[in-house]
């Protein structure tokens, strides 16, 4: 494997890892996709939001997260393939995140592959196009 290509693979890890590190900053998000981004989530194995453009995305995701009051995210095992300035990065995460359902503190823990396509623009790696798949979601009261 070229140097080229390690240090792509590593940027791309800063990619994913800064977008988890700012849990739910959906506007300090905003400058990991490409203006034109396309976002896919997938919920119970089906289409529940299909995101077009950067902005559109900031507004979606704002409103998904507004009643969040703590989030936690983890990222597990990870397969990056890098052509040129383009790449797919296949990832899994949990992500934890604290609401308030029916006046009580709920723990929603969410299980999400990953599936991007990054472009590197102006030498800086950026997601072109994200299909987000929750897998598992499991609500469960605070403790404590």
């Amino acid at each position: 494997m070229s140097l080229e290509i390690l240090e792509a693979k590593e940027a791309i890890r800063e990619v994913i890892d800064g977008f988890s590190n700012l849990e739910c900053d959906v506007a300090a998000q905003e400058k990991y996709f490409t203006k034109d981004t396309h976002i896919m989530v997938h919920m119970n194995g089906k289409l529940a939001m299909d995101i077009h453009g950067s902005a559109e995305m900031v507004k979606q995701f704002s409103a998904f997260t507004a009643g969040v009051k703590a989030s936690h995210h983890m990222n597990g095992q990870q397969v990056i393939t890098v052509d040129g300035d383009k790449a797919e990065n296949v990832h899994y995460c949990r992500a934890a995140l604290l609401t308030t359902q029916n006046g009580k503190d709920v723990i929603v823990d969410n299980y999400i592959r990953y599936v991007d396509q990054l472009v590197k623009q102006d030498g800086v790696w950026r997601i072109a196009e994200r299909d987000q798949y929750f897998l598992m979601t499991e609500s469960r009261p605070l403790l404590g």
